[in-house]
């Protein structure tokens, strides 16, 4: 069995952090709880 690879193809990996993921994960560094760091971010607290 010969396989081939799409030339098109974007390497996998990990995604890179929004900017808003970012913010939430500064703001729960520095004593935010889940839900005060999502809802100054915008997020929503069952995916923060």
């Amino acid at each position: 069995m010969d396989h081939q690879i799409r030339e098109d193809r974007k390497p996998q990996g990990r995604k890179r952090l929004t900017a808003e993921r970012a913010a939430y994960f500064q703001l729960v560094q520095q004593g935010y709880s889940n839900k005060e760091a999502c809802r100054i971010v915008g997020i929503n607290p069952r995916t923060g």
